[in-house]
């Protein structure tokens, strides 16, 4: 669930379009709140004269707006911009401010990938699946992605296997997951190529790698008895049910129920995927 902004300034009668993050702002609440959201997005082009017009003519805060407009003529920093706006009113606390300071800090160490990276990880966390994989794509097509850690990069092939397994790619999603593991070397993106081999009920390819790789009796444990849960939670699930009606209609040739059945399932899907996009 988002953050519910109360606005107590004035509403300006046409939005203000911040475009380096594609985001619009109608009170000074709002114009905070999107900065915030978006620091690693910003650069010193983001907070510009236009901004500091908005703010005093359509906001009606003057002063503010020209202490803005003071800073930007005096090229000041991205994080001095941000904290004048940031202090135009009460939305954030001197605590959260200094907490946005320490992350701009934190964030102006960072290459270009870096930055990109950690936006699309935003992404991933907000479940904006598709956003996160076009990002991260961006990222590995990109010159810039010489300039990320092999942990780095294998964490970005971790995600995008995530993403194609969400996606139904199993075998795409088994080569992401074993890639990444053998850059970042964690224990989630083994356990990720695992669960995955699982799913293709390929045994002996499940069992070979196991072998390979896993020479820990626990962590083999920990897995076989999640795969063992997962399933049959499944088999106790009404999709599971669903699925075994289908095969039971075309078995006795009932084609007409069964197409209805797969229809309405595959209409459900549709409207769950398009949910996610």
């Amino acid at each position: 669930m988002g953050k519910v902004i109360l606005c107590s300034g004035k509403k300006a009668e046409e939005p203000f379009i911040i475009h380096d993050i594609a985001a619009k702002a109608e009170t000074i609440e709002e114009l905070c709140y999107c900065l915030r959201q978006n620091l690693d997005m910003l650069d010193i082009g983001s907070i510009d004269r236009d901004m500091a017009v908005f703010i005093r003519e359509s906001l009606g805060l003057p002063d503010r707006g020209k202490l803005l407009e003071q800073l930007i003529l005096q090229r000041a920093s991205i994080k001095d911009r941000v904290v004048a706006v940031f202090c135009s009113c009460d939305f954030y606390d001197e605590q959260e401010i200094r907490e946005a300071c320490l992350e701009m800090d934190e964030i102006a160490k960072m290459s270009n990938a870096e930055r990109r990276k950690r936006r699309a990880d935003r992404y991933m966390q907000n479940e904006n699946y598709y956003e996160a994989a076009a990002e991260y794509r961006s990222i590995l097509a990109s010159v810039a992605s010489n300039e990320l850690s092999e942990e780095a990069y294998g964490d970005i092939l971790h995600n995008l296997g995530v993403f194609e397994i969400r996606r139904g790619e199993v075998e795409e999603a088994i080569r992401l997951f074993l890639d990444a593991y053998e850059r970042n070397s964690r224990e989630i993106s083994l356990r990720s190529y695992l669960y995955a081999l699982k799913l293709t009920k390929n045994v002996s390819r499940y069992r070979s790698e196991v072998q390979r790789l896993v020479n820990n009796v626990a962590l083999f444990n920990e897995i076989e008895h999640d795969v063992s849960l997962a399933e049959e939670d499944f088999e106790q699930s009404s999709e599971s049910a669903e699925i075994i009606r289908l095969k039971v209609l075309w078995q006795q040739g009932r084609f007409s129920e069964a197409k209805r059945l797969s229809s309405e399932i595959i209409a459900r899907l549709k409207h769950i995927y398009r949910d996610e996009e």
